[in-house]
């Protein structure tokens, strides 16, 4: 079983929007694809984006029929802030979450793993979202970053972030806005600094394709 983190720059980059075209793209491989939200905050009454992976992996992975949203979101809080300040004088269970993994792993070929927040949103003072990729052992990350202004800095420290701990990755860009000066004031940038950028929209078979053989 191959487990893959899901993570980005910053909150509301689009890590659900990215995992569901993933869901989609690795089951028409042929890959029983499973899904798994950790931890997700800003939670009233539903995990709204662990809903969201579960009802399109079960479009594809029928062994996750039985799977509930307690499953895929096993720990939950309702202020919308990083888990280290939403769990308040609490301690995240992290027996919980190593119970879930283990539930969900039987029942896939690849374990999507979307964490909450960017890389260094902090679980507890001193342990982020970025120390769940040797906390599950994946195989690899998806790094996502956005186009606003701003991106080139935030992708740098990411990626930056992320070989510092020897985590293989790939990254992409996710062009959310239609009218995005994306293509004027960062790609230049990202095309010379790199042999090929990737958005979620043009290059998920591109992205998948490294997802599933890491560098």
């Amino acid at each position: 079983m191959k487990s893959i983190l899901i993570t980005a720059t910053n909150t509301d980059i689009g890590k659900t929007y990215t995992t569901i075209k993933l869901i989609a793209e690795l089951s028409k491989r042929g890959f029983q694809v499973g899904v798994f939200k950790p931890i997700e905050t800003g939670v009233q009454e539903i995990a709204y984006d662990a809903q969201l992976l579960l009802d399109n992996c079960q479009i594809y992975n029928k062994n996750f029929n039985n799977i509930n949203i307690k499953d895929v979101a096993p720990i939950t809080y309702q202020l919308p802030a990083a888990p280290y300040v939403s769990k308040g004088k609490s301690k995240i269970e992290f027996s919980k979450i190593a119970q879930a993994f283990d539930k969900l792993s039987k029942h896939c070929d690849i374990l999507l793993i979307e964490s909450a927040g960017g890389l260094l949103t902090p679980i507890e003072k001193n342990y982020y979202m970025i120390d769940l990729a040797n906390y599950f052992k994946v195989t690899s990350t998806l790094l996502i970053t956005d186009e606003k202004l701003g991106c080139i800095n935030n992708t740098l420290l990411s990626i930056e972030a992320l070989e510092s701990r020897a985590i293989p990755f790939t990254w992409c860009v996710n062009l959310k806005e239609k009218n995005s000066s994306f293509d004027q004031v960062s790609l230049p940038y990202f095309q010379e600094k790199f042999e090929r950028v990737l958005t979620v929209q043009k290059d998920i078979e591109n992205i998948a394709n490294n997802l599933l053989s890491p560098e």
